[in-house]
């Protein structure tokens, strides 16, 4: 008897399922009404009979086109809606929308609207499919700017972004914004490279006017993809549209240090020093040359040049700031390569002093970088290091403070 029972409750879904009829009409209704469970069970019936979805003639019927595009909007709104009960109706009800929406499109490629409002006007296609867009580009924009500490979750994050921009573009394929966060944010973040490549050239395609698009495009390829010829061909087509946008200079004497082209990287920056002498940018690139090239001196004083016309370049004090210690750290490094004969512990004294002197004279900088940008992490280690090697222990303590207070770990 139980196992007669346990049949008949096996049985009795099938039956109720197989008494539904297939009805574009209620399934419609259905869905106005918010019903999104019952309204994915009659559209996936409906989608799934033959009867109503092909003709005699064995070709698609005439509201086959609709159906598939409503199962779209059915399992769209399962997608995007709050209620958990609909949300475990379908894994991913995306894709199954995605799908239903291509096959429309596929039967009536021509069709402007497959749908009405509640007044029987016609919904136009491209309107729906902008609402849908606009949901997935705010999921995309509030999942990556989530401030999680978690990295698990910022990674979750950050594929939730790109997923969702994807989504966006899917149905808004000419969307600069989403194109451009798309392209030079999220799929970085989650090391899709050469989708952010395609999306930022399309960006730039569809007329996207922020220069940030070409700059994020040559970062792709000279960071990530390690490709600096392609890089520089972004950067000089850039250069040759937005010539006063100064950081396409920048990047691309950076792509001729690293490659150490020292002569490319002194033509381009000499041109830019003649044509304007006195822009802070173009003494900065002088302050770089130099430091790659090993002048030191001429280094440090063109960012200290670029500090007197703007005292609170952070860039600029934090590279004075490194080039004054380099200037100490060559003394430490001959101190560490002495042994424990007497001759070597008489040098070890003497270079100790001149260790402290050079510190000394590198502080007053790295300070300087601290009251530009009080909270940065790397400016407050490197004065716990230069504090403790002058055992300066209150300002030590100041440091350490400080640093526990933006949540470091501080012995």
């Amino acid at each position: 008897m139980k196992k007669l029972v346990a049949v008949l409750f096996l049985v009795i879904p099938a039956l109720a399922f197989a008494q539904v009829k297939p009805s574009l009409v209620k399934s419609d209704k259905l869905f106005r009404e918010g019903k999104l469970d019952e309204a994915k069970t009659l559209i996936d019936v409906t989608t799934a009979s033959q009867d109503f979805m092909v003709d005699k003639k064995g070709q698609p019927s005439k509201d086959a086109a609709k159906a598939w595009y409503l199962k779209g909007m059915i399992y769209m709104g399962i997608d995007t809606t709050k209620k958990a009960q609909f949300k475990a109706l379908d894994a991913n009800p995306y894709a199954t929308a995605k799908q239903a929406f291509d096959k429309a499109k596929e039967l009536d490629p021509k069709a402007t609207s497959f749908t009405k409002d509640a007044t029987g006007f016609p919904l136009l296609n491209f309107q729906l499919e902008q609402v849908y867009a606009n949901v997935y580009f705010n999921r995309a924009i509030n999942a990556f700017n989530d401030k999680t500490e978690d990295k698990d979750k910022k990674e979750a994050n950050n594929q939730t972004a790109f997923e969702s921009i994807s989504r966006t573009l899917y149905f808004t394929p000419k969307d600069t914004a989403a194109l451009l966060y798309g392209g030079g944010l999220f799929a970085p973040a989650v090391k899709a490279y050469d989708k952010g490549i395609e999306w930022l050239q399309g960006y730039i395609a569809e007329g996207g006017k922020d220069p940030q698009g070409y700059a994020l495009l040559a970062n792709i390829h000279t960071a990530y993809k390690k490709d600096n010829v392609t890089g520089l061909k972004v950067l000089q087509e850039a250069h040759a549209k937005f010539p006063n946008y100064k950081d396409f200079t920048a990047m691309e004497l950076n792509i001729y240090l690293t490659e150490k082209k020292y002569d490319l990287a002194k033509t381009m920056v000499e041109n830019e020093m003649a044509a304007d002498p006195t822009n802070t940018n173009n003494i900065f690139l002088l302050g770089q040359l130099n430091r790659e090239m090993g002048n030191r001196e001429e280094a440090k004083t063109a960012f200290k040049k670029v500090l007197e016309l703007d005292p609170k370049n952070f860039d600029a004090a934090m590279e004075t700031a490194g080039l004054y210690w380099a200037d100490a750290k060559e003394i430490k490094d001959q101190m560490g390569k002495l042994g424990t004969s007497k001759a070597d512990m008489e040098k070890l004294k003497a270079l100790d002093a001149k260790y402290v002197e050079k510190l000394k004279t590198y502080i007053p900088y790295i300070e300087a970088c601290e009251k530009i940008s009080p909270d940065d992490i790397n400016v407050l280690y490197s004065e716990l290091n230069v504090y403790g090697d002058l055992d300066d222990q209150p300002k030590v303590a100041r440091v350490k403070k400080r640093l526990k207070a933006l949540g470091e770990d501080v012995n």
